[in-house]
């Protein structure tokens, strides 16, 4: 499989309010407003309880995004904050995919790391 063809995965675990996904390649229009169709509907449940839930994205294989995609996750980002996400671990991106990341997440408590360990530990944080 090459490294630009999109993969994802999307799991809820609703016992700590949690969403987790993995997504790499590059990915078209298209493409990401259907999965960002598919993760809102895995947080549905975690959004109609109305309280506070965070995101853990691995990212390790997720390419910089064109202009039109970018500000798609954007503004899925900014509707996950105005319906409860409060932090958004991000796994392990490139350094240009955390820069694209840092403009995009503004809205989101975001930070990145190299290791699932220590980003599940900042996401259970209490705030």
């Amino acid at each position: 499989m090459s490294v630009m063809t999109p993969t994802q995965s999307i799991s809820a675990d609703p016992d700590r309010a949690e969403i987790h996904f993995t997504i790499g390649g590059y990915w078209d229009l298209a493409g990401m407003k259907q999965f960002l169709f598919d993760l809102g509907e895995a947080a549905k449940p975690l959004m109609k309880r109305g309280e506070p839930f965070g995101a853990l994205g691995d990212l390790r294989e997720f390419m910089p995004q064109d202009r039109e995609t970018s500000n798609a996750i954007r503004d899925s980002i900014s509707a996950g904050t105005r319906n409860g996400l409060r932090r958004f671990a991000v796994l392990s991106a490139s350094p240009l995919v955390r820069m694209q990341y840092r403009r995009i997440a503004q809205s989101v408590d975001v930070e990145f790391f190299d290791s699932a360990a220590e980003a599940i530990a900042w996401l259970r944080r209490p705030v």
